[in-house]
């Protein structure tokens, strides 16, 4: 196994692990820190591969932007959470603010990220990230271009932008319930079968 497919194995098992989580409403930080892991890592293998992972597209559409800037806007609740010194290693990190500005909806986009990146690598999608990625534009319609359909969004979840938080994260795990059961969803080549966590002892 070369080192490329080895770390591509290693996020996918973040991102699996993070996403299920996430469907069962449980432990945002976690979430949070297992994605940004999973993304980093699929970045660096996006680069070496020169596909079109989010930052390279993003790099075209904005050419002026400092390739920094990028996963600085990711990383930085995860950087609050790993670091406990600023980059001397003496002074001690302030934080508080914010990660207290922290919940679970800055999960959101990590997750749908890092699903794109693993994607852009070509790799296919488990049902659930599938259903992630439709909930995700349905939740946040202001990430969609102009000229999307919102409807064709919609039409799965509908007015959920006007439900509760729990109440959103509760039509996700219905709608993958519902999917997990589609034979032919299952069967397409586009649909990765494994469990998203690796449940080997």
């Amino acid at each position: 196994m070369n080192e490329h497919q080895l770390k591509l194995d290693i996020a996918r098992a973040q991102l699996g692990t993070a996403t299920e989580l996430f469907i069962r409403d449980r432990d945002p930080i976690s979430v949070q820190v297992l994605a940004c892991g999973a993304c980093e890592l699929l970045e660096s293998v996006g680069q070496m591969r020169n596909a079109d992972i989010l930052s390279a597209l993003i790099k075209r559409l904005h050419p002026d932007l400092k390739p920094s800037g990028i996963p600085h806007l990711r990383n930085k609740f995860w950087n609050a959470m790993k670091h406990f010194y600023n980059a001397d290693k003496k002074t001690v990190r302030e934080d508080t603010e914010l990660l207290a500005a922290f919940s679970d909806a800055q999960n959101d986009v990590v997750l749908w990220e890092g699903w794109h990146d693993y994607m852009a690598l070509g790799m296919p999608l488990p049902i659930e990230a599938q259903v992630l990625q439709v909930w995700y534009f349905t939740v946040n319609e202001d990430k969609l271009a102009p000229d999307v359909d919102r409807e064709s969004y919609r039409k799965f979840f509908p007015n959920i932008r006007a439900a509760e938080r729990t109440e959103q994260k509760r039509r996700l795990r219905r709608a993958v319930e519902k999917f997990r059961k589609d034979r032919v969803l299952m069967a397409d080549p586009k649909t990765e079968a494994r469990p998203l966590m690796n449940r080997r002892p």
